[in-house]
């Protein structure tokens, strides 16, 4: 599953529950698919540069003829930057959010819509033995109303999901589909394999093989390779869905070398006076059994207090261009972190605060991966493209007056999806970037792991 997402806005979390999928033969009964879990909460925000896996079922060789997908229970945390306040959530209005302090608010629709999909790739004829793929693109464009001020969502809405079949353009040879930036603890290890289990996304197991890259591994380990990890370790991995819907390991990050209580998510806020950050959760790792951070979901607003002289770190992936610029990068203190930007945060002391905002203090902050949607302004070089200021999200802060924004591509390593490379993108074409957001380093604001053109 893939978004397509609203270009120019703050919508800073969007969450549904896939209650559903099947394919309609023509003739005989729907054949209901095999979701994992049965009902995934899919959080659609980080789904503009990346794909969520829902699942592989085997199912008899047929000529499909239409797809039917439902969903339920939408919840949307965005910032208000209209010019009118907004009904139908919390806080109720929703009041137009000045530039500084940024506030955020919750709408959580009491709706449910089922899509039926007849156009291509439908009728879709599946063959005895083949294996294929298909991927649902929901366009949030299309489904999100405001009618007088008031907030809705419509799964009904004409184009709001369409399906394609796999592969896309620039994905690797043999591979459906790509799923990255998965971010968990390690639960088991066998061979070659790795199990990683996300709080907030489920589990893959992937499998390691010669072209697999490994990141911030301890130096003693000499080998470099899967062997240096083990279970109850924090990775970020990025893996390749198989045909047969097994996956590839391709890069494993290693975060953590003990499993802490952490929290990741979109920094809407920053108050340099009171040392306090403000971001929409997106991931978390709890192993303390803290019940307000266990409870804690997806779209919820975490206020984290700064209480020391912390150790503030860039997560690099491994990317050249980020290695290559890592000792001038500036992020060291609080006056360095921007709306926009993504962290991750060893936090404690979970307690909750007003509505659904958690209260934590933090022990350490790394800069990671953000996800935007922009428009291309200016024709890619090797290195470099630049997008439109103008059409990236507007609560986005730090980059000043530039009008042309830097986006830097590390040469092998950085991922398309939709061209086969940077050559493929032009002038006025949409993409989503999965990338290193450093408004202040004017010479790359960012440093792009993933590139996807819609």
């Amino acid at each position: 599953m893939t978004d397509t997402p609203l270009a120019g806005t703050s919508i800073l979390s969007f969450k549904v529950t896939v209650t559903g999928v099947s394919l309609t033969p023509s003739t005989g009964k729907a054949v209901s698919l095999t979701l994992n879990p049965s009902s995934p909460i899919i959080e659609l925000a980080h789904l503009q540069s990346d794909s969520a896996f829902l699942g592989t079922s085997t199912v008899p060789s047929a000529n499909y003829t239409s797809a039917t997908i439902s969903f339920s229970s939408p919840d949307i945390v965005l910032v208000n930057q209209t010019t009118v306040a907004l009904t139908g959530g919390t806080p109720a209005p929703c009041p137009v959010s000045p530039v500084s302090p940024v506030t955020t608010c919750e709408f959580k629709p009491a709706t449910s819509g089922t899509i039926t999909l007849t156009t291509a790739p439908f009728p879709l004829t599946l063959t005895p033995n083949q294996q294929t793929g298909l991927s649902l693109d929901f366009n949030l464009n299309n489904a999100i109303t405001t009618t007088n001020g008031a907030v809705s969502v419509d799964f009904t809405q004409a184009n709001v999901l369409k399906a394609v079949t796999l592969p896309r353009t620039g994905m690797p040879t043999g591979a459906l589909d790509l799923v990255e930036d998965f971010t968990g603890v390690i639960t088991a290890l066998s061979g070659n394999s790795v199990t990683v289990h996300s709080d907030t996304r489920g589990n893959i197991t992937a499998v390691a093989n010669s072209s697999t890259t490994f990141n911030n591994l301890p130096v003693a380990c000499g080998a470099q390779n899967i062997t240096c990890l083990l279970a109850n370790q924090t990775v970020s991995i990025d893996a390749s869905l198989n045909l047969d819907g097994t996956m590839t390991l391709l890069e494993a990050d290693l975060l953590d070398s003990v499993a802490v209580d952490e929290v990741e998510g979109t920094v809407f806020s920053v108050n340099q006076v009171t040392q306090q950050i403000s971001l929409v959760l997106s991931n978390k790792t709890v192993v303390s059994g803290n019940p307000v951070l266990t409870a804690a979901a997806p779209g919820n607003v975490v206020q984290v207090t700064i209480t020391n002289a912390l150790p503030f770190t860039v997560d690099t992936k491994g990317l050249s261009a980020v290695t290559a610029s890592l000792g001038s990068i500036p992020f060291a203190t609080v006056s360095n972190v921007f709306p926009g930007q993504t962290v991750r945060m060893h936090v404690t002391n979970p307690t909750a605060g007003t509505g659904s905002t958690i209260l934590v203090n933090s022990s350490s902050v790394v800069l990671r991966y953000s996800q935007v949607t922009a428009t291309v302004s200016i024709a890619p070089t090797s290195f470099f493209f630049s997008v439109n200021a103008a059409t990236l999200p507007p609560f986005i802060a730090g980059l000043g007056v530039i009008v042309n924004v830097p986006v830097q591509i590390s040469s092998g390593q950085t991922h398309f999806d939709g061209v086969a490379d940077v050559t493929g993108l032009s002038v006025g074409d949409t993409v989503s970037i999965r990338a290193l957001f450093v408004p202040n380093f004017f010479a790359s604001p960012f440093f792009a792991a993933k590139v996807r053109k819609h």
